[in-house]
């Protein structure tokens, strides 16, 4: 059985609360700079799961008195945790085992350490953590079927798919990058 204090869980994901407040406040910089270049801070997601912004806009004074006001950390935080809930909501109306609860959480909390809630709309996320975590723990629920359970489009849920996954892969990829360097 692995042990937690040579684990890869915990040298790479586990952070300290100054480590947390960092990283949501890079995430929320680059989603401020998004709003104040493209006029939003929605990224737009392709079917192929490729992600872009918008063309950026001209600036006048008379748009950046209409553009929306971007959100603090506090208020990136009041999200997450609404949508956690709902991630719990979401879990027990399709009497999920708690292991997908809990891996859809891990995968939505984890997302956010990387991505603004203002980048990518939590509840599209949340979805998709729920979905991923459904085949992931190998409990076989079609994007169709947990689309058409909560009234979703299941387009959005494959859309979203490759880029919740790219948080994952990332994590791998640089892990396999330092191991490799250790070695050397």
């Amino acid at each position: 059985m692995a042990d937690f204090h040579t684990s890869t869980h915990r040298a790479n994901w586990i952070f300290s609360p100054q480590e947390l407040v960092e990283k949501y406040k890079a995430a929320n910089q680059r989603a401020i700079q998004a709003l104040e270049k493209y006029g939003t801070t929605q990224m737009e997601v392709d079917a192929d799961g490729s992600l872009s912004y918008p063309e950026p806009i001209a600036r006048d004074n008379a748009d950046k008195h209409s553009r929306p006001k971007p959100l603090n950390i506090e208020e990136e935080q009041f999200m997450r945790v609404f949508y956690e809930n709902k991630l719990r909501e979401v879990c027990s109306a399709f009497y999920f085992p708690n292991k997908i609860q809990a891996t859809a959480l891990i995968y939505f909390k984890r997302f956010y350490l990387q991505w603004s809630v203002m980048e990518h709309h939590p509840k599209h996320i949340m979805l998709t953590c729920v979905y991923a975590a459904c085949k992931i723990e190998e409990n076989h629920v079609s994007a169709e079927e947990l689309g058409k359970g909560i009234s979703q489009d299941h387009q959005m849920i494959l859309n979203y798919e490759m880029i919740v996954s790219q948080v994952w892969l990332l994590f791998s990829f640089l892990f396999l990058f330092e191991l490799t360097m250790s070695i050397i």
